[in-house]
């Protein structure tokens, strides 16, 4: 699985050019989107990657597309403290997190990292299958 980053700008439209566009291909996205001192990010994870790009190079808009992994956690305080200190100490960057489900009792999120193979094995059991 990847994880894709979009650069926009923070101005009215921009948001909903991107989702009409892969909407038009039919490909579905669970995103996430913010912005700041005047630009705007959005982290995405698609259901059909390969049209996904199509639809991103076409729009001619400015992305970033890393492998990713999906980790599960606890939905307690302290869980995400405890696995992002747990990859810290390994020196492993989170670079990127994208909430996907939560319930009452668990939480999952994509994230990309530095050092996938040792981030896996840091994290273990914490790392849903692919």
């Amino acid at each position: 699985m990847s994880a894709f980053a979009v650069s926009l700008d923070d101005q009215p439209g921009e948001l909903a050019r991107l989702c009409e566009a892969m909407a038009g291909s039919g490909v579905n996205l669970l995103l996430c989107a913010t912005t700041y001192s005047g630009s705007g990010a959005v982290a995405f994870i698609a259901d059909d990657e390969a049209s996904a790009l199509d639809v991103l190079e076409a729009a001619g808009l400015e992305y970033l597309m890393r492998p990713a992994l999906t980790v599960e956690l606890e939905n307690l305080p302290g869980a995400g403290a405890a696995a992002f200190r747990k990859l810290a100490d390994a020196g492993i960057n989170v670079d990127l997190l994208l909430p996907v489900r939560i319930s009452d009792d668990l939480f999952f999120a994509v994230i990309c990292v530095d050092d996938e193979a040792t981030a896996r094995a840091v994290l273990g059991d914490q790392v849903a299958p692919e």
